[in-house]
């Protein structure tokens, strides 16, 4: 797949590319920088509105608290006063009694109401049936009428704050209830209950000015909602109209989750009496003004992008314009025409490709020029050679004829001589060609010791360690006999005992190696770099197989020689196997 997509792309015309890149370089990045940005600036904003949501909902929750405070305050104060427990808890026979009690619980209640205008009623339900009630302050417990059901249910309350849902008062409006039993040094035996109750608006007006652009609701730890701006829904289960149920197990938290079919963060903090305050706003009210400055970015990313369009289209025009121009040149050049000549307009990249297109257009002109003459000598080089064929065979005739002529007198040394210079030049020349196999290297090399031998006689022994399984290999012709016409040149008529020569082929580290070691009086260093660097007066031959050897193999392969004076010298010749 990814081939075919290369090989699509690679078949487009310059212009198809030059649109392709412009949208992989410009539009895609483009993009996700834009959806990098808005998603940083949605996960910031969020961020940003919960901490004002949590801010809001402590400071809520901070009100609430310290009015609550104050009502438990008024209620402590109730509760301990000793001569309310007295007049509540007396046995009243005459009516003058009670006239002095209610005097005290008058101006008591309506001080208390008076300085704490939040408060919307003080009573107390006494279990004494002997005090008159007045219906307000003072009401019978057990008068089903007078006492709601949630006050004649406080007896496991132990004298602890209670507080109660939203009710309605006897004008039918919303009120909450803070409620506590009357047991002041009498744990075990009550004398009565005290509520205070308080409107519901005066909860709200602590939530109001917070509300705008936001839902909030005040819940009891039932999850009952206290006050809301919809009084409609007071008293309703908070799962219930929200549509789903907000895991509130902790102090604090916040949520983003689907509310009414409408995407929600929602913001939750717990009071120190167990009501929270649950905060919501939809996520697109959060992100409204994100997501208009994404449009807009959108959009003049957009008509940047459409810009950039018409420029890469005028710019491709006027490349691929010059472009063209050296194709159809290079047509020219195909069609073997070198007169033509690209016009160059400018020094840029496609400028410099010209004026270098116009000089190869020179260049090639002349090089097929001379590639012609020489392949003209090459045909009159290649007749030279098949009429220069014709003289070895001349050679090689001739020598035969010798032999003959030797054997009929009956020289059988000459006729030995003769033999084997006739297979020393056959193998050596192996019809011109440059490599034989190592087998054949070693014939010429007895073939031309035979020889030596003949005019030496006994001056000089060789002996042969040679692995067999090389003979098949290639190499280069006339690599050891130089060698060793040296060793015999220079060492035999210096000594009076015969010189020993040891001829080896072996193979180490997947090279072929020969070695032709002498045990003759040496070689001199000054003479021994003569011999290396090719010297006339020291001769070519060795200087020749090393040069031949590292032009056909690499400057990794050729010949190495060490040489001690009055103990002998050793020739390393490698070659690649």
């Amino acid at each position: 797949m990814i081939n075919r997509l290369k090989a699509l792309f690679y078949n487009l015309p310059m212009m198809g590319k030059l649109l392709i890149l412009l949208i992989l370089c410009s539009l895609l990045p483009l993009m996700v920088i834009s959806v990098y940005s808005f998603t940083s600036a949605k996960n910031q904003l969020l961020e940003q509105a919960y901490d004002n949501m949590n801010h809001m909902n402590q400071q809520i929750n901070n009100n609430i608290s310290s009015q609550l405070d104050s009502f438990h305050q008024i209620s402590g104060m109730l509760y301990t006063n000793a001569t309310l427990k007295a007049y509540l808890t007396r046995e009243y026979n005459q009516d003058i009694d009670f006239v002095e009690a209610y005097s005290y619980i008058n101006d008591l209640f309506f001080g208390l109401m008076a300085a704490n205008s939040n408060v919307d009623g003080i009573t107390v339900y006494v279990f004494n049936n002997t005090i008159p009630t007045d219906g307000v302050f003072v009401k019978y417990l057990f008068d089903t009428k007078a006492s709601p059901e949630w006050v004649r249910k406080l007896d496991q309350s132990y004298g602890n704050v209670v507080y109660t849902g939203i009710t309605l008062n006897d004008r039918k409006e919303r009120v909450f209830s803070l409620a506590r039993i009357m047991n002041f040094s009498s744990l075990n035996y009550p004398y009565g209950v005290l509520t205070i109750s308080v409107k519901e608006d005066y909860l709200y007006s602590m939530i109001r000015q917070e509300s705008e652009g936001k839902s909030i609701y005040v819940v009891d730890e039932k999850g009952d909602i206290l006050s809301t701006r919809d009084k409609n829904l007071i008293s309703g289960k908070l799962s219930e109209v929200l549509g789903v149920e907000i895991p509130m197990e902790d102090a604090a938290g916040r949520l983003v989750m689907d509310i009414q079919g409408k995407r929600s963060l929602v913001v939750f903090n717990r009071m120190d009496q167990g009501w929270r305050t649950v905060s919501i706003v939809p996520v697109n009210d959060i992100l409204r003004e994100t997501r208009r400055s994404a449009s807009r970015i959108l959009m003049m990313a957009g008509l940047s992008f459409l810009l950039a369009l018409i420029l890469i289209v005028f710019i491709s025009k006027y490349l691929t314009g010059r472009i063209r121009n050296l194709t159809g040149q290079v047509a020219l050049i195909e069609r073997e025409d070198f007169s033509g000549k690209i016009e160059i307009k400018g020094n840029d990249e496609i400028g410099q490709l010209s004026h270098a297109f116009n000089r190869m257009t020179d260049q090639l002109n002349r090089l097929i020029n001379e590639l012609y003459k020489k392949e003209i000598t090459r045909r009159d080089a290649e007749l030279y050679a098949l009429q220069s064929q014709i003289n070895p065979h001349f050679l090689y005739n001739t020598l035969s004829v010798i032999s003959s002529l030797a054997i009929r007198k009956g020289d059988g040394e000459i006729s030995g001589i003769i033999n084997h210079l006739s297979a020393f030049y056959k193998t050596s020349l192996n019809k011109g060609m440059r490599y034989i196999t190592v087998g054949n290297e070693l014939d010429i090399t007895r073939h031309y010791l035979a020889i030596q031998h003949m005019r030496f006689r006994d001056h000089f022994r060789e002996s042969y360690e040679v692995d067999e399984t090389l003979f098949p290999c290639r190499t280069l012709k006339l690599v050891l006999q130089p060698f060793i016409e040296n060793a015999i040149n220079h060492a035999v008529c210096e000594r009076e005992e015969p010189l020993h020569i040891i001829i080896r082929v072996f193979c180490e580290e997947n090279r072929i190696c020969y070695e032709v070691e002498d045990d003759g009086a040496g070689i001199e260093e000054e003479k021994m770099e003569r011999l290396v660097t090719g010297q006339p007066e020291a001769g070519y031959g060795i200087y020749n197989v090393n040069e031949r050897i590292q032009l056909a193999y690499g400057r990794d392969y050729g010949v190495s020689i060490r040489s001690f004076l009055g103990k002998g010298t050793k020739v390393k010749i490698t070659i690649p196997l």
